[in-house]
């Protein structure tokens, strides 16, 4: 009895929360950031529009998508899928690279992390799917999640499921704590409820940066409220464009010419004092381009970037601005990997739990880790400086032409293979030089 109490209470706290006002307000902006990242802007512009022109039909929308290509640069954790190595069994190590190669999990991952930079939470969940292993990437638009003491300590998720339609009828959710799963409809009504198999909620949170004193972390806002203001500028320099850019005919001393047609070719007889000209008028168009250009390069510098990542002008940056740009997204990579360190960890072992409830005759052992290593960039350098720069590595003894080879080609995957193909190439290079003799 203690413990139906126990559930419902949760239930009804649960859509309590979905229902208050600031967490609606939290959603439908989530939902507009992924509209905005993902190409839907023009129902957004049409609306900012209709509250800024008394005709705003007469205004062609327009936008350049500087969200999507911000955000990019800046989730820089996955520029190549990162080394895993199971610390376990043989079997330990072929389980995971089955769950890696059917879940997608470079791709997921990659894009969890553009996510994250772009919503700031999102929420990767393990899911047993048609007899394989998936991951599901959930964004703060369907997902309610309730906290213990830290924001970190999550008791409850529930996932909003909207259907087909627009049907209120339609949606329903599905409620997770460490003891129990709940299916339910659009009035709060259980659907039907069953033990939690895992013992554990199975969603990883992650996070742009670690949560101090809310679950749901703040920020990006000037990104967005950027892109309205370029997409407002676009739109008004293309009814500039349209509308005063071209020369105005003018008729002065001909009452009721209003309606003359003058094409080239043709000859006009005007009576005593009348004339015919053109006025051109005084479009502020590079006022406008310059404002567009300044807003897109501050929407760059304050997210971390040089203004000329953004730039559509061709410059040379002295070396000191290539080093200061450069050590600042350095840093921010780092500080990247180091979470997404973490973030692997939790999966892999939120992996293990959900393989091993649906696979109880092969199982991954519980003591089981994973140990990731991560791509570092590296400057880009001439074929000369590289093999210079190799041949320095092989005198110090630092690495071998095994090493070489898998970075010369990523596609030989493990050095066991790099070495097959060395040795290959030097069969060749002998055969060759018997040849000549």
């Amino acid at each position: 009895m203690l413990f139906t109490s126990t559930a419902n209470s949760t239930v009804a706290a649960m859509f309590q929360t979905a229902s208050a006002h600031a967490n609606r307000i939290r959603k439908e902006e989530a939902a507009k950031r992924l509209d905005y990242y993902r190409d839907g802007q023009i129902d957004h512009l049409r609306t900012l529009l209709a509250a800024k022109f008394t005709e705003p039909g007469k205004l062609t929308p327009a936008f350049v998508n500087i969200v999507r290509k911000i955000i990019n640069a800046l989730a820089m954790t996955y520029l190549e899928p990162p080394k895993r190595d199971v610390e376990g069994t043989q079997s330990d190590q072929e389980i995971f690279a089955e769950i890696a190669q059917t879940s997608g999990l470079d791709g997921k991952l990659k894009l969890a992390s553009r996510y994250a930079k772009l919503l700031k939470t999102v929420m990767v969940r393990p899911v047993w799917r048609n007899g394989r292993m998936d991951l599901d990437l959930l964004t703060p638009d369907i997902l309610d999640v309730e906290t213990g003491e830290s924001p970190e300590e999550v008791t409850s998720v529930m996932v909003t499921h909207y259907g087909k339609s627009n049907r209120v009828e339609e949606i329903s959710y599905s409620l997770w704590t460490p003891t129990e799963f709940k299916r339910i409809d659009f009035r709060g009504n259980a659907l039907y409820s069953e033990p939690n198999v895992y013992g554990v909620i199975p969603f990883l949170p992650v996070w742009d940066r670690l949560p101090t004193d809310s679950f749901w972390c703040a920020g990006g806002d000037d990104l967005i409220s950027l892109q309205e203001a370029i997409n407002l500028k676009l739109t008004d320099l293309l009814y500039t464009l349209e509308h005063q850019a071209f020369g105005v005919g003018w008729i002065e001393g001909m009452p009721g010419a209003g309606k003359l047609k003058v094409d080239p070719g043709h000859m006009v007889l005007l009576p005593s004092g009348g004339k015919l000209g053109y006025a051109n008028t005084n479009a502020p168009i590079e006022e406008v381009v310059a404002a567009i250009d300044k807003l897109v390069k501050w929407a760059a510098v304050s997210n971390g970037l040089p203004a000329s990542s953004l730039s559509t002008e061709p410059t040379d940056e002295s070396g000191l601005s290539k080093l200061v740009s450069n050590r600042e997204l350095d840093e921010l990579r780092r500080d990247d990997v180091a979470m997404f360190r973490r973030y692997e960890g939790q999966l892999f072992d939120l992996c293990k739990v959900v393989w091993n409830a649906h696979n109880p005759t092969r199982r991954m052992n519980d003591k089981a880790k994973l140990r990731v290593d991560f791509y570092d960039p590296k400057p880009q350098m001439s074929a000369q400086e590289q093999a210079q720069t190799w041949e320095r590595l092989l005198d110090l003894g630092v690495i071998s032409a095994v090493d070489v080879a898998l970075e010369k080609n990523p596609d030989l995957q493990t050095r066991e293979n790099a070495l097959a193909y060395l040795l290959k190439i030097q069969d060749e290079r002998s055969q060759l030089e018997e040849r000549k003799l």
